[in-house]
């Protein structure tokens, strides 16, 4: 897999600072570490679309780039707390519709949700944005409202070298690795660590289109093989690995124009690019075969 990070378009466009360090130039990883790239929104319920009447117009829109379409039926669960504890819950079943191509590529469609996925078919992010435009263009086709959340999460898990338990410690900066990462635990020890950090940030600029503020969910620290980590599909990690979930998103209404949620995208898909690029030491430059 080889990933870039160059953009048609987003030389016209000043990225939101979300993160105080400097933009990350141009450059592309020979050995990229993502496992999962995913861009989704979210708009007001449309029973139609968990009928097979209702997504026709939209597999219609995708069928090019997307000529496979499967039904899926996911069962929700939902429980009642009170004093006694947890009460029986009531189930109902959802249905959701997976298009998908021969590179493996996936949109999933529901009832209140779109999401573009890619996992080993992800190249460079410049057919990822046209694939997200397709959807969104698709979407705007059967008269979706409006766009209530706009997400771009970035998943990437690191393991290490054979015959060495935590060899990803010199690939990542020590203020991301913290002193899970350092000399303080024995070798062998370490099993799990897992941090979250939430930023916010009012929209300005170039994203002042934006109806709240900008948010970032950063999720890092190693973890075991077999760890189930939530994707879409969801994903189990096969080795001892460091794991690196960005995730960027804006939540409240807006209109759903393509054009506004894709600079959006772009804007966002920057932020967590030059995060990721700040995180690397040279020899994990050297480790993911970054060229500027």
């Amino acid at each position: 897999m080889v990933v870039e990070n160059e953009w048609k378009t987003l030389g016209e466009h000043r990225p939101l600072p979300m993160f105080q360090i400097p933009e990350a130039p141009r450059y592309r990883l020979e050995r990229a570490p993502l496992v999962q790239a995913l861009a989704q929104v979210r708009y007001p319920l449309i029973a139609a679309l968990e009928t097979m009447p209702g997504v026709a117009p939209l597999q219609e829109a995708l069928r090019e780039a997307f000529p496979y379409m499967a039904q899926e039926r996911v069962q929700e669960v939902s429980l009642v707390i009170g004093p006694a504890g947890p009460a029986g819950g009531a189930s109902a079943a959802s249905v959701t519709w997976n298009l998908t191509n021969d590179a493996g590529t996936l949109i999933v469609i529901g009832a209140g949700s779109a999401t573009l996925s890619a996992g080993p078919s992800y190249e460079t992010v410049e057919p990822f944005s046209d694939d997200f435009e397709r959807m969104l263009r698709a979407l705007e086709s059967v008269g979706v409202p409006r766009c209530e959340r706009l997400g771009v999460r970035y998943l990437s898990l690191s393991p290490g070298l054979p015959g060495e338990d935590r060899s990803w410690r010199r690939w990542f900066k020590p203020e991301l690795l913290g002193w899970t990462g350092s000399e303080a635990v024995a070798e062998g020890a370490l099993e799990t660590s897992i941090n979250q950090v939430m930023l916010r940030q009012p929209p300005t600029g170039d994203l002042a289109g934006p109806p709240a503020d900008i948010q970032a969910t950063v999720r890092h620290g190693a973890v075991p093989a077999g760890t189930d980590v939530p994707g879409i599909p969801p994903l189990q990690v096969p080795d001892p690995s460091y794991l690196l979930d960005l995730d960027v998103y804006v939540t409240g209404h807006q209109p759903f124009d393509p054009a506004e949620i894709l600079k959006q995208f772009e804007m966002f898909h920057a932020q967590i690019d030059r995060f990721f690029y700040w995180a690397l030491t040279p020899e994990g430059a050297e480790h993911f075969g970054i060229v500027d």
